[in-house]
């Protein structure tokens, strides 16, 4: 049986010329809104909560037939653009979430419009992200590193720990990728692989063992110092009686940067027992890594230097749009064998599309992947790596204002050391009576209110069992004035709060 040909064609291109200018026209105007909206920032309110009388919008059905660009723009411009978390505004200090840039906004726009597929391939993108890779791995003093970029801190963490795993089977003769870290009929028990890291280390690590086969209980977890920095004489006493007990580690993990203080390891240190010991040295540097572009700051870090693998994220004290984060591997070799999938469709060719050395699916878990790379590529070329370690040496010397002030003020306690950039405090009534209890709950309506208000976005913790208002701060856009304003509304809405208790 024949069938007619079909008469039209269809594509999501616009359709004719005029159809092509309306959304030229458009485009520009959504550029030019969202440069508006940035430009605005420091007269906005930090944040602000979506109105029940728009979430109705959310519960609709999906549609059948559309309604046009410039009405599902509409749609986005009063619905979405005004009520998102915040974290572009310059009193936003939550969660050490970047701001991100209006160029790197645009440079996004480009990769989207380009939408080159990361895998590998005879591309100039592909070159781009070595580059870039390239760079980062000098600056951290790992040169000739390989790396690949991913979404996030935790897949950059989880892919130098599977490096750590995949370099640790293959010293005893087990390849880990065919046979998994299961003993098999007929097989000899493996020992049970283990790997440290701080009671401070970020959530990822138990992910990590989750996702490795390793299981929660292979995350062996070491006490930490006043400083909320690891103890090298419990890691080492902890990894003594592991080995005693029949189980075998396999990697150390130094923070630079934990989640919750900001504390710096003493990554020289666990340097150099990860070297006695003949383990895997992983630095969780997820906002931390980033000094090393600080001249003032770098210090901090001695001895990141000497680490087997680096995870860190350029959304945040990069200032780059989600998603941006990197994995750096010192042994090339080592890092490609522990990802390498063969395929015959994968398969490289001598000239054409797919020659090229630039195969960067062989690094991780995801064969497609788009072009993180040219935002950061961008950035640096048009402002230069010194400006970003400028950017971070400013925020650490708000962060040091911000100290003095809750320092030097009778009703503010600050609850942890502040090292780097990131102050842990609370609102404490000048009349000193109130309980830890009393105090935890007054300093979480605090939060609210100062959230609710509009007046700035910090988050929060708990520090020795003890509710914290939590200051992260990779903010860019932030000036002295914001951090006055922070303190200020803190003690006046701590005051208040207090009073209507």
């Amino acid at each position: 049986m024949s069938t007619s040909p079909a008469t039209t064609h269809e594509s999501f291109d616009p359709a004719t010329d005029a159809d092509w200018d309306a959304l030229r026209a458009l485009g520009h105007r959504m550029l030019d809104e969202l440069l508006d909206a940035q430009r605005a920032l420091p007269h906005s309110p930090a944040w602000r909560p979506l109105p029940d009388a728009k979430r109705s919008l959310f519960d609709e059905s999906g549609p059948r037939t559309g309604m046009g660009a410039d009405a599902v723009y509409e749609r986005f411009r009063t619905h979405v653009l005004p009520y998102g978390n915040g974290n572009w505004h310059p009193r936003f200090f939550g969660w050490v979430q970047g701001n991100g840039t209006p160029l790197a906004m645009l440079a996004d726009m480009l990769a989207a419009g380009m939408n080159p597929h990361l895998a590998g391939f005879n591309q100039a993108p592909a070159l781009v992200e070595q580059q870039v890779i390239g760079w980062f791995a000098e600056w951290m003093g790992m040169p000739g590193a390989s790396g690949l970029f991913v979404t996030g801190g935790t897949m950059a963490n989880v892919h130098g720990l599977a490096a750590a795993r995949f370099a640790a089977s293959r010293q005893r003769d087990h390849d880990v990728r065919t046979s998994g870290v299961q003993t098999w009929p007929g097989e000899t028990m493996r020992a049970p692989l283990v790997f440290y890291g701080s009671s401070e280390t970020h959530g990822w690590a138990y992910k990590a063992a989750e996702w490795l086969g390793l299981g929660r209980r292979a995350f062996r977890q070491v006490p930490v110092t006043e400083d909320f920095t690891v103890r090298i004489d419990a890691l080492e006493q902890l990894i003594a009686e592991d080995r005693a007990a029949g189980l075998e580690p396999f990697a150390i993990v130094g923070t630079a940067g934990t989640v919750n203080t900001g504390a710096v390891d003493d990554l020289q240190a666990l340097a150099d027992v990860a070297a006695r010991e003949s383990l895997w040295f992983h630095v969780d540097g997820a906002f931390g890594a980033l000094l090393a572009l600080a001249p003032s700051l770098r210090d901090r870090l001695r001895g990141m230097e000497r680490a087997d693998s680096i995870g860190f994220d350029l959304h945040k004290w990069g200032s780059m749009p989600f998603e941006c984060a990197c994995v750096l591997v010192r042994n090339a070799d080592l890092h490609e064998a522990a990802f390498r999938q063969q395929a015959a469709y994968l398969g490289p060719m001598a000239r054409g599309v797919s020659a090229g050395g630039q195969r960067f699916n062989d690094r991780g878990l995801d064969l497609t992947r788009g072009f993180k790379a040219l935002k950061v590529w961008m950035q640096l070329q048009a402002d230069g790596v010194e400006k970003f370690g400028r950017i971070i040496e400013q925020n650490v010397r708000q962060v040091q204002r911000l100290v003095a002030l809750i320092d030097s003020h009778a009703e503010l306690e600050r609850l942890a050391p502040a090292p780097l950039n990131v102050v842990c405090f609370r609102y404490r009534p000048a009349d000193q009576s109130s309980s830890d209890a009393a105090l935890d709950a007054l300093n979480t309506e605090l939060l609210q209110r100062l959230q609710e208000q509009g007046i700035a976005t910090p988050s929060s913790t708990i520090i020795n069992g003890r509710f914290a208002l939590r200051v992260a701060h990779v903010n860019h856009r932030t000036t002295l004035q914001d951090i006055d304003d922070l303190a200020e509304a803190v003690v006046m809405i701590g005051r208040e709060t207090h009073a209507a208790a």
